[in-house]
């Protein structure tokens, strides 16, 4: 029977290695989550396993409970689909346990003893206690360093140093290990390996799809866009063209003093007047065409909407930029707005620069909560071929001026921030 300062160890080691288990899940697949809640969700998740362990179950059986609760804690409180998660959190038990052998066996050959190996005697706790020890350092790095590349090169070196390490105790004869025992670890080492490689390759092309598709949706919005613009500048150039024809008219019904025929002709040349002298927002005529179309649009739909733009002139934000996060938000906010009723039907757009960083924060009315998987907005739409990009396209648009994207929702409100860090340039 387990020793309390035994049951006291496991507890706390159980927790942490399901803490660790869903701040892997978050990390990796960017999954939002709150750490708070982790914590106290991996408290209760630790004190079953204990009593598992205390109760003396199988270590493959509480494995596998194990897997299941996190599954569950994922799937419920995070929100996220369960098929990559699984994976990670099915490798991450078996690296646990992995480096826990090794560990053990590492102090049993320090010490030159084989009581190192047995999971019920109270000197396992060490190298348990030393795993996650370690884990509580990788974490602290992985955090520091952030995200990309040096998190990558940490978890693929974590797995290569796992097969290193139980190749070199397959090779030492100071404590004897059971040959059966030691294949499998060889074996499960070679498999976190290949696991590694499969996921990167798989996240590759998830990403190359995402940028393909992202491509497309970049490529429709501005040939639509390009299209209206065309249009517009047309109709504005028939209505010059045909600008002395209306004062000829004018001055007709005026000496004839025909003025009731005048003031009604004055008001259907208004309308195509009002939409050449639109106001400017940015000083680019393409960003401000975007941003008054789409106002003109909204307010067509009877939605109220309030434009508070503040940009700074010359910056090495391109036009073609500026037009795919515009555009994608202003989009994204017309479709929520849509199904909206009453004090929701609003639409406010905030463009601010703080030194050399511009914020761009929009809000718009919101009928339920967005859905939310794998960390990414999806959209409601049938048609998901082309559509649920435009948050990706920002979001990957963002990251070109070292930028990033946020976003929030409470009290039927939806709000977007997007930051760009952007640099000055000479005028010409």
């Amino acid at each position: 029977m387990m020793g309390w300062y035994q049951i006291i160890s496991f507890l706390f080691t159980n927790g942490l290695r399901i803490f660790f288990g869903l701040y892997l899940v978050m990390a990796v697949l960017k999954v939002p989550g709150v750490r708070k809640r982790a914590g106290v969700l991996s408290a209760f998740g630790a004190v079953f396993i204990t009593a598992l362990s205390c109760l003396a179950v199988p270590q493959i059986y509480i494995a596998g409970v194990e897997i299941i609760i996190l599954m569950l804690i994922i799937r419920r409180w995070l929100g996220a689909e369960l098929r990559m998660p699984l994976f990670l959190i099915f490798f991450y038990e078996i690296a646990v346990a992995l480096w826990e052998f090794m560990i053990s066996a590492g102090l049993g050959i320090l010490f030159r003893s084989e009581v190192f190996l047995d999971s019920d005697a109270p000197e396992y706790m060490a190298a348990v206690w030393i795993v996650r020890a370690l884990t509580v350092g990788i974490a602290f790095l992985a955090a520091k360093v952030g995200q990309g590349r040096n998190r990558s090169r940490s978890i693929s070196a974590v797995a290569v140093a796992g097969l290193f390490g139980v190749v070199f105790l397959s090779g030492q004869n100071i404590i004897p290990i059971e040959e059966e025992r030691m294949t499998t670890w060889i074996i499960f080492s070679m498999l976190i390996l290949v696991a590694v490689l499969f996921f990167y390759l798989s996240r590759q092309y998830e990403m190359e799809k995402k940028i393909a598709c992202l491509e497309i949706e970049k490529n429709a919005l501005l040939t639509r866009d390009y299209q209206m613009l065309k249009n517009t500048y047309a109709a504005n150039a028939r209505l010059f063209h045909d600008f002395h024809n209306h004062i000829e008219a004018l001055y007709r019904y005026l000496e004839k003093d025909r003025t009731a025929e005048a003031v009604q002709y004055l008001e259907s040349l208004r309308s195509p007047i009002e939409a050449v002298t639109q106001p400017v927002w940015v000083g680019d005529e393409a960003v401000d065409y975007l941003i008054n179309s789409k106002r003109t649009l909204a307010l067509s739909r009877e939605i109220q909407v309030n434009c508070n733009i503040e940009f700074p002139q010359h910056t090495n934000i391109r036009s073609v930029d500026l037009v795919a996060i515009l555009g994608n938000l202003l989009d994204n906010a017309l479709e929520a707005v849509e199904g909206t009723e009453g004090d929701l039907r609003f639409i406010h757009l905030t463009v601010r620069r703080i030194h050399e960083m511009l914020i761009i924060k929009l809000e718009n009315g919101c009928k339920t909560a967005p859905v939310m998987a794998e960390g990414e907005l999806k959209t409601t739409k049938q048609d998901t071929g082309l559509h649920g990009w435009g948050l990706q396209s920002v979001r990957a648009t963002a990251e070109r001026y070292d930028g990033a994207v946020e976003t929030e929702y409470g009290n039927n409100r939806f709000c977007t921030v997007v930051t760009l860090s952007y640099e000055p340039i000479k005028a010409e």
